[in-house]
């Protein structure tokens, strides 16, 4: 077998936001935390019998801090209601039912089959889920709350959009005003197809004036040329420049605190997507950083020759330090702060600056 289960008695409930239920089992293995979404399980309470997923966690993966409770025997029936018809996790145990805003069903139906509305319409492409969160506190901050921002979430990370403690936060503190779920991915105010539906949701029924595409928490790399999870995120962007929108950003993947060579300076993910997938002449921001540093960067662009290919710019992305204390959040990136890991955060901010006052024509007020 591929997978691995459990039979578990719930110890303790340690927090529920309405969505997630943090647990401790009492459960034959070492690894004691587990994970439910109330939609998949319905409610669980201190005592039940549940069934979990415990594969990751025996395998020591990225994915394996929790288990995932597949089953609670306390819910073993329940009713549906006969709106939507729309299924995600397609032809699997798990596979349930949702109302999409595509459907007829929706209130939303006809919108979709109108063309994606781009005009004045800001859209960022982030190679990792860490980039939401200071992406969003940027452009909230700088515009002085005067933009609104959906979030497409994908389904090549994490599936759930409650796995995300970002959104979670993001949407808290009024930094984040629309989640789209589209593919696989599910939890959003709106759930979606696929991009050209989300981006219907996010531009025309929402009006959202910056939209930003990333996925969900976790990237999958097999450390080979195409074998990542975010190269979905190239066929994005060429989709996105093939359908009019002139205000793009993807935004680079950076680093310099990284051990790993191959995500020094430009990650080689930010590099393949690039070079090999986006084939249309895209805006690239990087942030202001040191002699040595961009040195190093430059003869990444040189050798892969995107300099050639694609409209780079370089601007200051301090003001991210500035966005991050004011709204009092700490997103980490791969385990690291913006003290450990200050390129990839400058990096952000210098995409949100380029957006908000070269694209979009915001003044600096603040």
């Amino acid at each position: 077998m591929n997978i691995e289960y459990r039979k578990g008695i719930v110890k303790s409930i340690n927090s529920f936001n309405g969505q997630v239920y943090i647990l401790t089992l009492d459960i034959e293995h070492p690894i004691k935390r587990a994970i439910g979404y109330r939609m998949l399980t319905g409610d669980i309470q201190k005592g039940d019998s549940v069934i979990a997923n415990t594969t990751a966690g025996t395998l020591k993966l990225g994915t394996g801090g929790y288990h995932f409770i597949i089953y609670n025997y306390s819910c073993y029936e329940q009713n549906i209601s006969n709106i939507g018809h729309g299924m995600k996790l397609k032809y699997t145990p798990l596979q349930f039912k949702c109302l999409l805003a595509e459907e007829h069903d929706s209130i939303y139906h006809n919108d979709f089959n109108l063309p994606i509305d781009f005009n004045h319409k800001m859209i960022y492409i982030g190679e990792l889920h860490s980039m939401l969160a200071p992406l969003c506190a940027y452009l909230k901050l700088f515009s002085n709350n005067k933009v609104k921002i959906g979030y497409i979430m994908t389904d090549h990370g994490a599936m759930p959009l409650m796995f995300s403690k970002s959104v979670q936060e993001l949407k808290k503190k009024e930094l984040l005003d629309v989640t789209i779920t589209c593919g696989n991915a599910f939890g959003g105010d709106y759930e979606c197809v696929n991009i050209y539906t989300a981006l219907i949701a996010a531009a025309n029924i929402e009006k959202c004036d910056i939209i930003i595409i990333t996925m969900g928490p976790g990237i999958l790399g097999t450390d080979t040329k195409y074998g990542f999870s975010g190269l979905e995120l190239g066929f994005y962007g060429n989709f996105i420049m093939s359908t009019g929108c002139k205000k793009f950003i993807y935004v680079p993947r950076i680093s310099f605190a990284d051990k790993r060579a191959r995500h020094m300076g430009i990650s080689h993910h930010t590099i393949t997507i690039l070079n090999d997938i986006i084939q249309s002449n895209a805006k690239i921001v990087l942030p202001l950083m040191k002699k040595s540093q961009l040195s190093y960067i430059y003869r990444q662009l040189t050798i892969n020759k995107l300099m050639e290919k694609h409209n780079f710019s370089i601007v200051d992305g301090n003001g991210i330090y500035r966005a991050l204390a004011n709204y009092e959040i700490c997103p980490t990136t791969m385990g690291r702060g913006i003290d450990a890991d200050p390129i990839f955060f400058k990096a952000v901010g210098a995409a949100g600056y380029y957006g908000l006052f070269r694209m979009l024509g915001f003044k600096p007020t603040i």
